[in-house]
């Protein structure tokens, strides 16, 4: 498979990542949205640094 991924889009993975993943532990939010935040942080790591 090809990969669709750019280094701008890479770099915008991984901080919207790192956002996500610190407001999961720092920001106070109910359990669903606190998972909500890790879910998307896993898939925005995931896509940036395997290409997809």
């Amino acid at each position: 498979m090809e990969k669709n991924i750019g280094g701008i889009d890479k770099t915008i993975r991984i901080i919207l990542g790192t956002s996500l993943l610190l407001a999961g532990f720092f920001v106070q939010m109910t359990a669903g949205w606190r998972l909500a935040a890790f879910v998307i942080a896993a898939i925005a790591y995931v896509t940036a640094f395997s290409g997809f």
